[in-house]
């Protein structure tokens, strides 16, 4: 009998807890809100990551620039400005002086756009220092160092204790931990980002890490061994170009040293995938010996076979 009398009191306490969990929540109280844990992130994936884009920038970033430069032609938005100069970031150490010159130059391609205006933009950014290959822009670098801490942080506290670290750091860490407080705060962990980004560069640079780049970049160890082409012929300069280059050479190299750039070929109007079938070695670059072998190999590919052997005399 008592059993029978505890059920529905029971029951009625669990519907109001039910009711009172839709309701919401009196002033001054909080309400937890849990969240599927995430894992924490994996560092050398995204250090490797930004490592690999910046041995892709020499490829990409002229043409990048260029196709964001003609978008700015039908609708400029200050997002689109920003994008051209977080293109060019990529592969020039650019002063704050030469960025407020591209701008003016960048602003007058978007009222008066003209092929000579992007010649003369890509000709000012020759006079601005290159990053070296494969180096990772400083800015580039702050940002992913905040990231990965924030992710790495999953409490939220503002340090990194001994199980939010990766191991590489746990493994190092009395070396990080300056302040010998047992965690790492952001700063220190931005010393020890530097760290390892400089330690991945390296083992990328000697070949032990392969990017799985499709051009440009170090060669892995594993196809060291392959053999390797012969030694090219020394480069041709202007006003000693060697004969047999079609007249369009000359006419696509404006700014005259003796090679035609990617954003010489663009600016151009020609088809970028003939210019990647030209460039040989994956440098950005078109050189007069590569013109010629280009040509030399287009012209076997069309003589009909036996065309050019001597016939034999009937007996």
């Amino acid at each position: 009998m008592r059993a029978r009398l505890l059920l529905p009191t029971t029951l009625a306490v669990l519907g109001a807890c039910v009711s009172a969990a839709g309701a919401q929540p009196p002033p001054g109280t909080f309400e937890l809100k849990l969240k599927s844990p995430a894992g924490p992130p994996d560092e050398e994936k995204e250090i490797l990551k930004e490592i690999k884009e910046a041995y892709k920038a020499p490829f990409e970033v002229h043409e990048d620039v260029l196709k964001e430069l003609r978008r700015q032609y039908e609708q400029p938005t200050p997002q689109r400005e920003e994008k051209i100069f977080k293109e060019l970031r990529r592969l020039y150490d650019l002063t704050p002086q030469q960025e407020e010159i591209l701008t003016r130059e960048l602003r007058v391609a978007y009222r008066q756009a003209s092929p000579e205006q992007e010649e003369r933009i890509f000709r000012m950014l020759q006079q601005a220092e290159r990053l070296p290959n494969g180096a990772v822009p400083r800015s580039v670098q702050s940002d992913q160092a905040r990231k990965i801490f924030q992710k790495l942080d999953r409490d939220g506290d503002g340090v990194l204790s001994a199980d939010e670290m990766p191991d590489a750091l746990k493994a190092e860490r009395g070396r990080w931990d300056t302040n010998r407080d047992g965690v790492i705060d952001p700063q220190e962990y931005w010393a020890y980002y530097q760290g390892r980004l400089g330690s991945l560069s390296d083992q990328v640079a000697a070949g032990e890490i392969d990017l799985g780049l499709k051009r440009g970049g170090p060669v892995p160890k594993a196809a060291a061994t392959e053999p390797k082409e012969e030694p090219r012929p020394t480069v041709f300069r202007a006003g000693k170009l060697p004969p047999g280059l079609p007249d369009w050479f000359r006419q696509l190299d404006t700014d005259g040293d003796g090679q035609i750039g990617l954003y010489e070929w663009r600016a151009g109007g020609r088809a970028v995938d003939e210019f990647i079938r030209m460039d040989r070695n994956d440098d950005g670059f078109v050189t007069p010996e590569e013109v010629l072998y280009y040509l030399a190999q287009q012209s076997r590919a069309t003589t009909p076979a036996g065309a050019d052997r001597p016939r034999k005399t009937p007996g």
